[in-house]
């Protein structure tokens, strides 16, 4: 019987494109790092070092399935410039701290119906989020979902950044599933993208539903595609 159903975060429950005002914020508060640690580096030089350090962290989550933090992905950038900074540093964890900030200032908008699926859903099935952290942590999606009225459906939120390991490893699954005591036969997992969230929820033995609401993605192994979170919650309810 179908117990559990673990949810992805972006293109899932939220738009994952980028904001241009929240980028921005983002740049200004690792300029001012730079300034604060005593190396200004001119705006076309930061431009560049910034878009590489994106580049970088996506390297990461594609080809090595890392759950890296936001401070690995500013410790980066520096290693650029040959700064090196002691394990705990105040202007990185300032940084990273804005860097969080600027998600609930500047947030992202829920995919249509996303209220109204996870009502239906939570109203029946224990909920849980499976999401590779981006920038921002895992503690500043949670405010956003707190910030939305959402985060009261959700048992346990499971982000890559804190277990180490990006889908489709098996680590994030896993921790979910512990989290709420289920057995993977017992849970489905709902996610975007065939590569992590179809693939890596069936390598464990959960089922998958692939949505296709943001983007259409071809032939799944998923048991079903859902165009829009009315039509998953309609599947997963009737």
């Amino acid at each position: 019987m179908l117990r559990v159903i673990t949810l992805d975060y972006w293109d899932t429950i939220y738009h994952g494109a980028s904001v241009p005002v929240r980028v921005q914020r983002r740049q200004e508060a690792l300029s001012r790092m730079l300034t604060r640690m005593g190396h200004p580096v001119p705006p076309d030089e930061f431009e560049r070092l910034y878009r590489a350090s994106a580049v970088e962290a996506e390297r990461w989550w594609r080809e090595e399935h890392r759950g890296y933090t936001t401070a690995d992905r500013i410790r980066w950038l520096l290693a650029q410039l040959a700064i090196e900074r002691p394990e705990t540093c105040e202007h990185i964890d300032e940084a990273a701290a804005e860097v969080d900030a600027s998600l609930t200032q500047y947030p992202p908008p829920l995919l249509p119906g996303a209220r109204e699926a996870l009502e239906r859903l939570s109203e029946r099935f224990a909920l849980a989020i499976v999401s590779d952290t981006g920038f921002a942590s895992g503690r500043a999606q949670d405010r956003l979902l707190e910030q939305d009225g959402v985060l009261r459906h959700f048992s346990a939120t499971v982000y890559s950044m804190d277990v180490g390991h990006a889908k489709p490893r098996p680590e994030p699954f896993r921790a979910a599933l512990d989290a709420l005591g289920a057995a993977p036969h017992e849970a489905l997992h709902v996610g975007d993208i065939e590569r992590t969230d179809i693939a890596g929820a069936l390598g464990v033995g959960m089922r998958a539903v692939r949505l296709d609401y943001v983007r259409q993605g071809g032939p799944s192994a998923a048991e079903y595609i859902a165009p829009s979170l009315t039509h998953l919650a309609d599947y997963l309810t009737k």
